[in-house]
């Protein structure tokens, strides 16, 4: 695919992972682990088409989510972070109804950065998809790695801008990989102003 197909665009960048899913993987016979995968995946995807989220890819237990990628002239970095608080308020929803089942729980992880990124369409005539490439799609990542179940954290540059927006705790510094220097990490915790709050799985 030639360079030029590929702009230079700033977007919040949402990954999700499912915690635990490995050992229930290996517990479960395969057609009911993809039944609660999918029962999930559903429920969050119309989360994220109502906050004109972009689903980039999924990826067995966890999946990308870009906003920023339409232009919709709308507030992306809040839309990402009302998208994951959402997320993980229907995630709560979900394990309700999996125990009155006698099913298994599902927890979710979920990191947020916004930055800029090479976007456009990559592969071959064979097969290709759109996508965004770059640092701050890995910084994305590395932040997920750090949630625990129930958790949405957040970079510096996100913070940044919806720092009147959002609740959080106080900020983190870690090591991450491919970063000499701290990434500084926040925890949402709500969003005061339309009176929701994260459900708490872990301290």
């Amino acid at each position: 695919v030639p360079s030029e197909n590929f702009l230079v665009r700033e977007v919040t960048i949402l990954l999700a992972d499912l915690r635990g899913f490995t050992s229930i993987a290996a517990t479960y016979p395969a057609g009911a682990v993809l039944d609660l995968l999918n029962r999930c995946f559903v429920r969050l995807s119309e989360i994220v088409l109502r906050h004109q989220g972009t689903i980039d890819k999924f990826m067995g237990d966890s999946f990308m989510v870009l906003f920023g990628t339409a232009r919709t002239g709308e507030n992306e970095v809040k839309r990402a972070l009302s998208c994951a608080v959402d997320m993980q308020i229907e995630m709560d929803r979900i394990n309700k109804e999996y125990r009155s089942e006698g099913l298994t729980e599902l927890y979710m992880g979920i990191g947020i950065n916004t930055g800029e990124v090479m976007a456009g369409m990559l592969g071959s005539d064979l097969y290709s998809a759109y996508t965004v490439i770059g640092d701050e799609v890995n910084l994305a990542s590395r932040i997920e790695a750090f949630s625990l179940r129930g958790q949405v954290l957040i970079s510096q540059n996100t913070f940044d801008r919806c720092r009147d927006f959002v609740r959080t705790g106080d900020p983190m510094e870690v090591y991450v990989k491919g970063k000499s220097n701290r990434v500084t990490m926040h925890e949402v915790l709500g969003i005061p102003s339309e009176s929701r709050e994260l459900p708490r799985q872990e301290i």
